[in-house]
């Protein structure tokens, strides 16, 4: 990206555009680092081993309630009725 400053000579750079150029560099970043941020923590939220980590119980809990509704629901057929 072209700067105000490196179009000018030297000795008409307005200090209020270098300022401003480097208020932008530095938002710049902040906005970086903050996707960056959010970027980990939605991984981290939505990482299943994390969840197992923070509730074990819980998910085996979970696995055996998905276990048992599917096995009702598909060991219903196999049963030949007499």
């Amino acid at each position: 990206m072209t700067r105000a400053r490196d179009r000018m000579p030297a000795d008409e750079v307005d200090p209020e555009i270098v300022f401003a150029e480097a208020e932008i560099a530095r938002a710049r970043e902040t906005v970086a680092q903050s996707i960056t941020a959010l970027e980990q923590e939605i991984a981290r939220a939505f990482d299943w081993r994390e969840w197992i980590r923070r509730g074990p119980y819980v998910a085996v809990a979970g696995a055996f309630a998905v276990g048992a509704l599917l096995g009702s629901i598909l060991g219903s057929g196999r049963h030949k009725h007499r």
